[in-house]
């Protein structure tokens, strides 16, 4: 079967695997071994993807356009924040930005793919090198376990997506979006067939996303791994997989709309209850960040039930924009913390709004943005936007279990604000004269604050833009 290639969709992803070459070979004939080193040209290729996109914007697509936009822009976060391992001997720098743009380059290949065997492909790619990702630290036995984890769970889910496809091709005869999409609207086809189809290949992309029942290996992954490549499982991956999962039900299955409805409505009432009960009884920031993201992604799930509407598309894209950059600051603010104190329990952040304030202020204001809490009005905006379309959509039922999880949310995200704005125990902790690479990271962290108070302030400058 002859598929055509159009470059200007995939150029953005051949820049970025092409910059992951260079990082690579920069690292192994390099006469030190420098973060910096690899990280400039994984900085450069990205900035440069990014533009080509703009340029094709339109061949894109308005809502693909945007999709690849909060991923690369998530990546160049990780690249930059990732500065924060420079002296970790365990991390090699050059493997760590090979994998880390080799996942980026299929992150923005599945939000483009418009047929089945490129989103196949581009899945894989994705998933390979975050395993890698996961266990890359040498002699972490905690890291391996986790990308073995990690590692089944996707072979599992992989398969079972393949199976999928196969039925699809079955009963359609083509693997193209808009082909399969004008098969599925004949009356001939054997719709069981392809009821069983459609809800086998969304499993991969459910499973990338972190939804119930294919959660489990987020919480042990995120906690196992370095806390950026955590960071970047959450935004980066999250992303690519909501972007494929709009794309293909919107492009591919409309005339299966009873059957993946249904489902999608069922996964995100469940996904965001399991993931908010579990972040309540954390006691640890990244494993509270692991759970929320679970939560997380069923909010993002959710107007899915109305996809077929305007709103139903741009809901979730709106709300992904702020949740990828919220989640990316929390991650990175806690990576400086790990490095500088050696935990990340919550117990042992109290107070730190008031001892270290560059690092204890972002982390309030991207636990408010996530639950939706002033003076993060960003939050709260972008949590109504995708609660609106469940409730025009008549799926009452749905929105109610929404807004319960918005309060489950508040309890844990506040729980991690008072803390953090509590008064300390013992002396002030006093933040040492960090190296370049902590001061690297934490730039990074107030730039994105400085987002996400923009954001607030003018809320329109997401609304107008992002489609």
């Amino acid at each position: 079967m002859n598929i055509p290639i159009d470059w200007s969709l995939v150029a953005p992803a051949v820049i970025v695997m092409v910059g992951a070459l260079v990082a690579l070979l920069v690292d192994a004939f390099y006469p030190r071994r420098t973060w910096l080193g690899s990280g400039l040209p994984s900085t450069g290729a990205l900035v440069v993807a990014g533009v080509l996109a703009h340029v094709h914007r339109d061949d894109i697509g308005r809502l693909s356009f945007a999709l690849v936009a909060i991923i690369l822009v998530g990546s160049l976060f990780v690249v930059v924040a990732s500065n924060i391992m420079n002296f970790e001997t365990a991390m090699p720098p050059g493997e760590f930005h090979f994998l880390l743009m080799s996942a980026a380059a299929g992150a923005v290949l599945m939000v483009v793919a418009r047929d089945l065997v490129t989103l196949v492909i581009s899945l894989e790619l994705l998933s390979l090198p975050s395993i890698a990702l996961v266990g890359l630290r040498q002699g972490d036995k905690v890291a391996i376990r986790s990308a073995w984890t990690f590692f089944l769970a996707s072979v599992v889910s992989t398969a079972i997506t393949l199976m999928g496809i196969s039925l699809l091709y079955g009963v359609t005869g083509s693997l193209d979006y808009v082909e399969i999409r004008e098969a599925l609207a004949s009356p001939e086809v054997p719709q069981s067939v392809v009821a069983v189809a459609v809800v086998l290949t969304l499993v991969g992309l459910l499973f990338k996303l972190g939804a119930v029942p294919f959660h489990v290996w987020i919480p042990d992954t995120y906690v196992g791994t370095s806390v950026m490549v955590a960071g970047f499982l959450s935004a980066v991956s999250k992303a690519a997989a909501l972007g494929a999962l709009l794309i293909l039900v919107n492009v591919a299955f409309p005339y299966a709309y009873g059957t993946w409805q249904p489902l999608l409505a069922v996964v995100a009432a469940v996904t965001m209850t399991i993931g908010n009960i579990g972040a309540l009884r954390q006691s640890d920031a990244i494993g509270l960040l692991a759970w929320s993201s679970i939560a997380q992604a069923g909010f993002l799930i959710a107007p899915s039930v109305a996809l077929l509407t305007t709103e139903g598309l741009t809901a979730p894209v709106q709300y992904l924009a702020v949740y990828a950059l919220a989640n990316l600051v929390a991650f990175a603010a806690l990576s400086v913390v790990l490095r500088l104190r050696g935990s990340t329990r919550i117990d042992e952040l109290k107070g730190m709004v008031r001892t270290d304030p560059w690092m204890g202020i972002p982390l309030v204001f991207a636990a408010l943005t996530l639950a939706g809490f002033p003076p993060a009005v960003i939050g709260l905006v972008t949590k109504y936007v995708v609660i609106r379309p469940v409730v025009d959509s008549d799926h009452v039922w749905l929105a109610v279990v929404m807004g319960v999880n918005v309060m489950l949310g508040l309890a844990y995200y506040l729980r991690l604000v008072v803390t953090l704005c509590d008064q300390p125990d013992g002396e002030p902790y006093v933040s040492p004269s960090p190296p370049v690479s902590v001061r690297i990271a934490k730039t990074t962290v107030l730039l994105g604050t400085a987002g996400l108070i923009a954001l607030s302030a003018w809320p329109d400058l997401l609304l107008r833009h992002l489609p």
